[in-house]
């Protein structure tokens, strides 16, 4: 991410507290300001029941889902994990969820844990079935989050709740909806302090959080794929 600037050592913990509100921290022995790193988390941990097949490995021209997702997420993130089981020929971190069958939150939460423990403060999450993923999200996440838990992103006003920016100090606040029977991401965010961060639709362009249910979405994703081919 690179270094920002430096801070006098006798000014560091003061302008900690403050550069963290901001997603910046105090770091080193020369007291550089540098941006708070993000882990990337790919969800892919379902069962993909609508597709009948798993859909992290369907193949989108020459690629599969999961390459055009880890593509778009790798230059935006510090580091990058799947959540859920490991897949043939990707070498990332797989995060299995905590228990399984619990839904997307456990995953959430199991990612969250693995951060927390790694000195990770936030993570950015985002489905293994949504090829088109803004390239600038995090950018925008980090700008927006403020001292919020989480920053989701929303595209005409409908609420994206796989593509996220959460804090780690949230997870107590996460495991509080996943005990109260919450399984489901879009509840668990009405649990803590968010913010959401509205994406503009282009009219001659897809629709960036488009997410791949069934093969017919895969025909639709395969004609935005080939058109932008032919505008690149």
């Amino acid at each position: 991410m690179g270094q920002v600037g430096r801070v006098p050592a006798e000014f560091a913990p003061a302008c900690q507290r403050l550069l963290e509100r901001n997603n910046f921290m105090v770091t080193g022995t020369a007291n550089e300001i540098v941006p708070i790193p993000v882990l990337g988390v790919i969800l892919a941990g379902g069962s993909s029941r609508r597709y009948g097949s798993d859909k992290a490995l369907m193949r989108l021209g020459e690629r599969s889902l999961l390459a055009h997702v880890i593509e778009r997420m790798r230059p935006q993130v510090d580091q990058l994990v799947i959540s859920g089981p490991s897949r043939p020929g990707c070498s990332l971190p797989a995060i299995p969820d905590g228990q399984s069958g619990q839904g997307p939150l456990m995953g959430l939460c199991t990612a969250m844990h693995w951060a927390e423990a790694r000195q990770l403060p936030l993570i950015a999450t985002v489905a293994c079935d949504t090829p088109f993923i803004p390239a600038d999200c995090i950018e925008r996440f980090r700008n927006a989050i403020g001292s919020r838990h989480c920053a989701v992103a929303s595209r005409s006003g409908e609420m994206q709740p796989t593509c996220t920016l959460w804090r780690t100090s949230a997870i107590d606040r996460v495991e509080a909806a996943l005990a109260s029977g919450v399984r489901s991401l879009r509840a668990a965010i009405g649990f803590v302090d968010n913010v959401i961060v509205e994406f503009q639709q282009e009219s001659d362009r897809e629709d960036p959080f488009f997410n791949i249910n069934r093969p017919q979405d895969m025909e639709i994703a395969y004609r935005w794929l080939d058109r932008d081919r032919l505008l690149a």
